[in-house]
Order: C-alpha cells, then structure tokens, then sequence
C-alpha cells in the first residue's frame, strides 16, 4: 500500500513563516524570545518532513 504524501509546498510556506519570525526575533530586541527553543524544534521537524528520514527501502 502507498502512503499518503505530503505536500511540500504547504511544509515549504511553514518553514518560511518559521524563518521570518525567527529573524524578526534577532532583529527586535524583546521579541518572543521565549518561543526560541519552539521554533527551532519545528523548523528541524518540518527540514525533517521535506528532506525524508535519509534511509531508501532497499529493492526487491
């Protein structure tokens, strides 16, 4: 059975999103410096999700 794909588009605007405010945060003192740790855990997860595990099923 075939698993259900994701699409990348949609995870690529997310990442984006994710940058862009973890940039603003750099540049503006005081802003949502609590939610750094947040934001790089789901900016790893969603690198995660796009590029794959990195492990190929081997052939048949």
């Amino acid at each position: 059975m075939s698993q259900k794909k994701s699409d990348k588009g949609k995870l690529f605007k997310k990442l984006h999103q994710l940058q862009k405010r973890m940039t603003r945060m750099q540049v503006n003192d005081g802003h949502s410096e609590d939610k750094f740790k947040i934001r790089q855990s789901r900016i790893s997860g969603l690198l995660e999700a796009i590029k794959g595990s990195g492990r190929r099923a081997k052939p048949i």
